[in-house]
């Protein structure tokens, strides 16, 4: 499991390499895919942080900070880790773990194709691990509006089946 923002940053590396734009809409939606990918390929989360079921669909709360400065506008750097102690930040190391790379070689290409907001509306359909989240929020709580592994898992178990 990884910290949200080492694989953000390696989504930006390789979409920049194909002289690609991301904005922070399609990073968010792109980390849930490929975590959910990994959860089913491999048998364990790709990112160590649960995601949240925020308006526009699953979010990483750590990548939105990191990227909030940019807006709607594509993301034009990468994010930094912060040191609280020293209050100094540092880059991320580059993403070596074989599982993690296949993962994202596997599938990053097919939704860096896809326009932002029909991303959003993947994530928005009924079923889906975070509409799921919302209307189970209606009577319990859930604070944070955390998405569980195990939906999203058994959600795209449902998607290799289709």
């Amino acid at each position: 499991m990884f910290d949200a923002r080492l694989i953000a940053n390696e989504i930006l590396h390789r979409a920049w390499a194909e002289q690609l734009e991301v904005t922070q809409i399609d990073m968010q939606k792109i980390l849930y895919f490929l975590h959910g990918h990994h959860l089913l390929e491999h048998g364990q989360p790709l990112i160590k942080s649960e995601f949240e079921a925020w308006d526009f669909g699953p979010v990483q709360r750590s990548v939105y900070d990191a990227f909030k400065g940019f807006g709607d506008q594509p993301i034009t750097e990468l994010a930094q880790k912060l040191d609280p102690v020293k209050r100094l930040t540092s880059p991320f190391p580059k993403l070596v773990d074989n599982a993690a790379v296949a993962t994202i070689e596997r599938h990053l290409y097919k939704y860096l194709e896809i326009p932002s907001f029909a991303l959003v509306d993947i994530t928005h359909q009924p079923g889906t691990p975070w509409s799921r989240t919302i209307e189970s929020a209606k009577s319990h709580v859930n604070v944070g509006m955390r998405i569980k592994n195990d939906l999203i898992s058994t959600y795209f178990e449902g998607l290799k089946a289709a």
